[in-house]
This record gives structure tokens, sequence and C-alpha cells, in this order.
């Protein structure tokens, strides 16, 4: 645990994950927003999980981290950070059933600012889909200021209208 909130904290992916994070990835709105992220079967999860795990020893990007329910030690999503052309995107999924309860929002600011001091990471970007108003309004209430609005083809699987937006 290396960030925390009132309701949450973040931790690194262990093996013990996988089954959750496969069943995550099976959720209708996973394969919606993040078809990239579906697993196509379980030992597929945990090959990307030991990935991910070997990524926290080399500080390799993507670095991807679980985020907590601290009252019941539950993992219900990730939160990430990864290359792209104009720098460090911060990503997050949040579980469906653990959706609008303001997880994804509380969680954000804390691990940029982690990221900020530990990383040294002196910018982000953030990258949903125009349509995703939660994931985009996420990020205004985290501070992130709107840069454009682009066709991109390099995320989510397809080529949609994005917002990307950034933060310093």
């Amino acid at each position: 645990m290396f960030v925390e909130t009132a309701r949450l904290f973040i931790r690194n992916l262990s093996l013990d994950d996988v089954e959750l994070l496969y069943n995550y990835s099976r959720e209708a709105i996973v394969k919606k927003e993040l078809p990239d992220e579906v697993f196509d079967s379980r030992q597929k999860a945990k090959e990307a999980v030991e990935n991910l795990i070997s990524n926290y020893h080399r500080n390799n990007l993507p670095l991807v981290y679980g985020v907590i329910i601290k009252t019941d030690n539950l993992l219900i999503g990730h939160i990430s950070l990864s290359k792209i052309d104009k720098g460090i995107e911060i990503g997050y999924s949040i579980a469906a059933k653990h959706q609008k309860k303001g997880y994804a929002s509380e969680i954000i600011n804390p691990f940029t600012s982690w990221a900020k001091m530990v990383l040294k990471i002196e910018a982000f970007y953030g990258i949903a889909k125009k349509e995703n108003t939660a994931s985009w309004k996420a990020l205004e209430k985290n501070g992130f200021i709107l840069e454009s609005e682009e066709i991109n083809q390099n995320y989510f699987g397809g080529e949609y209208l994005t917002k990307v937006y950034k933060k310093w």
C-alpha cells in the first residue's frame, strides 16, 4: 500500500488477483470501453499479471496497480501509468458493480501526486472516449484540463472521438 484515501488504497497486483481481474475483464462495460483489456482465458490473465508484476521491479511502463476498498480489502479495479506519444497517460477502470460511487475520482489525484513525487513524472495525460462522460468528468474533478478532442485509433481497440486532457 503506497497511496491511500479515506475509502481506498492502491497496491501492487499479485497472482492472487488473477481470478478477479479475469472476471472483471469479462464485464460488458469493459468489453465496450476497454476491449484491449479483455482476457480470453484465465491463463491469458495470469500471463498479463505476471508481466505487469515484472514491471514493478524495473520501473517499466506500463505500471498497473490494484485499487482496493479498505473495509473489505477487495480489489475493485486498477489504475495505471503508460507511455504514449505525448508523454505519460493515467488510466483507470473500476468494476461495474463498484461504479458510480466516486472511486475513480477519489483515487486519481493522490495517485498522480505519488507518481510526481516518487517517479518524477511532471505531466500526465488522460484520454477518454467522448461518450464516456464518467471517465472524463473524473479527470476534470482532479484538475486535468481539456487539451483537445480528436479522432483516435490508438486507444480503446478502435477508432473513436476522444477527449485528451493534461495535468501538470
